[in-house]
């Protein structure tokens, strides 16, 4: 078996609503809640926002996360 190690993207997502019973079945959204906000792969929310079930929040998932405390402060040796 070959395996293929592509880099995946994702996209911050906000679910707008849930999804009819029958709409889109073949994923398990399950665990999605309205307001939410959830970081998916682009290919399910690319799906997601096409089908009005969600928004997309920001197109660069960590750039609200990211914290700059500065260089690195390692422990001194003795």
């Amino acid at each position: 078996m070959t395996n293929f190690h592509t880099p995946e993207f994702a996209l911050r997502i906000r679910v707008k609503r849930v999804p009819a019973p029958g709409e889109l079945d073949e994923f398990a959204l399950d665990y999605f809640r309205v307001d939410q906000t959830y970081v998916v792969p682009t290919q399910l929310a690319s799906i997601l926002i096409l089908a009005g079930i969600a928004e997309l929040v920001d197109g660069h998932p960590g750039r609200a996360e990211a914290a700059d405390f500065g260089p690195p402060r390692f422990p001194k040796r003795k």
